[in-house]
């Protein structure tokens, strides 16, 4: 009972601060007390409960490494014109027929290249709202369509911060995990793709589309060497070198672009890492403006201090009841069903990716046979379902950067698509057992070892 009780006043903190605007490290900080106080309470020494959350922090330290690292290479692609030239390039490709499909294919490109939904909205998702309204396109559409695409990549990318922490928590490999999502996520892929098409069939055009190219190229030299330092970190993905040292090597070349083609001083360099670019010409300044370690700071901190709820759940057996309900979900009916219901009230509740992730993790550990089929389920179901909750910051901070009606997630159909598809998957599997041992299985990135009641067994 007060296991339920302190989950229940976190919980309201978190839905209430959310609403009043309270900033969610207070509450995430306030909430840190509270299990503090609730263990005590319930005999832990405090200093154990001290060790155990500092280390369950300490196990994605390596990701906020990642985030320096990724607010820096940010700056620096906005200041080498890498973005510019991709956004440019990219924007005179869409049709006034095709503007909704092209947003959400712009979007999964560039958010598969960045590995942030967020990076991707505030670049090429401003860039498609734009031409898709210009254009005569519906606005809940590509809106719909731009929030998809930017947690297409986010879900997939290499470099995707929430991918990193699927694969720390499951102790999986990062790209095994991305190939066998490309996999899974295909044929919901191709059905979006149809489905935005279809929604923009009706756009007329219009004389108002902008002209990218001549804004971007004022400002910017746009020949082929700036899209070196993107093409460098996606064949060093696809050579599976480790992420930093991709995004290092990128960082590298973004900045001789920088120094080289684009006039940034040296000794600017470093204050632009930190502080992010800012252009001096307002026209060019909404397109690519931003970035910097600055930048990742708030990320930094909410990821630091959830991460630490781990380790304190742990010690305290805070989520003993819960992880029990969840289990019995699972074996009653599949294990994904487990997860996608548990990572639903995860993502109302946490209000941010990471904690629903971290809180979907630790409850549904017990529901798979082996960590990698977990850290499928996690990314076919809690990391693509957090942008659908209205108040979560995976909502509001990509809606709000590109100027979308708050109602586009009921037209983000690849998000809606992929748990609806996975669930069926896992329907179809309990039904057939040998299932997961046909070819189809192996096209849609199954395995033997994602059979649960199989792995149970042979333990």
């Amino acid at each position: 009972m007060a296991e339920a009780a302190t989950l229940g006043v976190f919980a309201g903190m978190l839905v209430l601060g959310t609403a009043l605007g309270v900033p969610l490290v207070a509450i995430l900080a306030a909430g840190l007390a509270i299990f503090l106080c609730h263990g005590v309470r319930h005999g832990a020494a405090l200093a154990e409960l001290l060790r155990a959350g500092a280390s369950s922090a300490r196990s994605v330290a390596p990701m906020l490494c990642l985030f320096v690292v990724a607010g820096a290479l940010a700056a620096a692609w906005r200041a080498s014109g890498t973005i510019a030239a991709i956004v440019s390039w990219s924007s005179s490709l869409i049709q006034p027929s095709a503007a909704v499909l092209a947003a959400f294919l712009l979007c999964c490109l560039m958010s598969l290249l960045m590995g942030t939904a967020f990076g991707a909205a505030a670049t090429m998702g401003v860039i498609c709202m734009a031409v898709s309204h210009a254009m005569g396109a519906d606005e809940l559409a590509a809106g719909g369509a731009v929030l998809a695409g930017c947690y297409f990549g986010d879900r997939c990318s290499p470099l995707s911060g929430s991918a990193v922490l699927v694969s720390r928590l499951t102790g999986t490999c990062l790209y095994d995990n991305v190939h066998r999502m490309l996999q899974t996520g295909f044929l919901p892929f191709l059905i979006a793709c149809a489905a935005y098409l279809a929604m923009g069939m009706h756009a007329t055009g219009g004389a108002g589309a902008m002209d990218v190219a001549a804004t971007l190229g004022d400002k910017f030299t746009l020949s082929w060497p700036v899209i070196v330092p993107a093409v460098l970190v996606v064949a060093l993905s696809l050579a599976r070198a480790n992420v930093l040292i991709a995004m290092a090597a990128s960082l590298g070349a973004a900045c001789a672009v920088c120094v080289g083609m684009q006039g940034v001083s040296p000794a600017a360099l470093p204050q632009l890492l930190v502080f992010g670019y800012h252009a001096t010409d307002p026209a060019v300044a909404p397109l690519v403006d931003g970035g910097g370690i600055i930048s990742m700071a708030n990320v930094t901190l909410v990821v630091g201090i959830s991460s630490t709820y781990a380790g304190i759940f742990r010690k305290t057996g805070l989520l003993d009841g819960a992880v029990a309900l969840v289990t019995g979900l699972s074996r009653k009916s599949t294990p994904f069903t487990g997860v996608l219901a548990t990572s639903v009230i995860s993502c109302m509740v946490a209000c941010n990716q990471t904690l629903a992730i971290m809180l979907t993790d630790q409850l549904c550990r017990r529901t798979e046979g082996t960590a990698s089929a977990l850290a499928l389920d996690l990314e076919n179901s809690v990391v693509i379902v957090s942008p659908l909750v209205p108040w979560s910051i995976s909502n509001v901070a990509v809606l709000s950067s590109v100027g979308a009606p708050a109602l586009s997630i009921l037209a983000a159909t690849f998000c809606y698509l992929l748990p609806l598809w996975t669930l069926a998957i896992s329907v179809w599997q309990r039904m057939r057992p040998e299932f997961p041992d046909s070819r189809p299985a192996q096209l849609l990135g199954l395995t033997p070892a994602d059979d649960a009641r199989r792995m149970r067994a042979a333990a």
